[in-house]
């Protein structure tokens, strides 16, 4: 079986070893990919995202990570024959209109509309104590963990958090997975239900350890709820 990861710095190693095949990638304008984050916006993340699984042929379980849980939604939207599953790990799921920021509590949303008031180039760099306290809660900040995943971080592209979701289409036909690990202070149980409201009816809730960030600091418990899928 085939797993697209949309994610950053999705560690595949966990899931290789039972047998998938992966391709973990960034989205346009995050890590390592090049794309001018000035210029980015949703739809080039979903192109991307479309552009990953049009380079294969046969049906492959898409995995969206936080932001990423959109765009994997208009992909498998506009690619329908080639998602086998939909995995949304602690992920999005917005109504149409909505916007990202619009579903952050009061305080961290301004944190980020300060960010995009003060960018000069369309990007920001979330700030640590953001980082440390809601995305990587599990770890101690000044661990070696913590340490090495900060200094991977880039600053983001700011035009998409800023976007209403389209309408999305009906997707009750394709198989679909929510991963949620307990311990996250980013995307909590109650914007994870928001989710879960947004998804079709079927949709099944998974639920591990660790926080925001759970396929780093928890890899193989994150690669077990993966593997699951495989042997559906």
């Amino acid at each position: 079986m085939y797993f697209i990861l949309c994610a950053r710095f999705w560690p595949p190693g966990e899931l290789t070893q039972v047998g998938a095949e992966c391709r973990s990638f960034d989205l346009p304008g995050h890590g390592a990919d090049g794309t001018p984050r000035g210029t980015v916006t949703a739809a080039t993340y979903i192109r991307a995202v479309v552009e990953q699984l049009e380079r294969l042929r046969s049906p492959v379980v898409l995995v969206g990570h936080s932001m990423a849980g959109y765009p994997i939604s208009m992909a498998a939207q506009q690619r329908p024959e080639q998602v086998r599953h939909l995995v949304y790990f602690s992920a999005q799921a917005r109504p149409a209109g909505q916007t990202w920021a619009q579903t952050l509590d009061p305080e961290t949303r301004s944190t980020y509309e300060a960010l995009a008031a003060a960018s000069g180039d369309g990007s920001s760099t979330v700030p640590e104590g953001i980082v440390n306290s809601r995305w990587l809660s599990s770890l101690h900040p000044e661990s070696r963990l913590a340490q090495s995943i900060r200094s991977r971080l880039t600053p983001q592209p700011l035009a998409p958090l800023f976007e209403p979701a389209a309408p999305s289409g009906d997707l009750s036909h394709i198989p679909t997975t929510y991963v949620w690990p307990t311990g996250d202070r980013q995307n909590t149980e109650l914007r994870m239900r928001s989710s879960l409201s947004n998804l079709p009816q079927g949709t099944r809730l998974v639920k591990i350890s660790g926080d925001h960030c759970a396929m780093l600091t928890n890899p193989k418990e994150s690669a077990l709820a993966l593997q699951e899928i495989m042997d559906q």
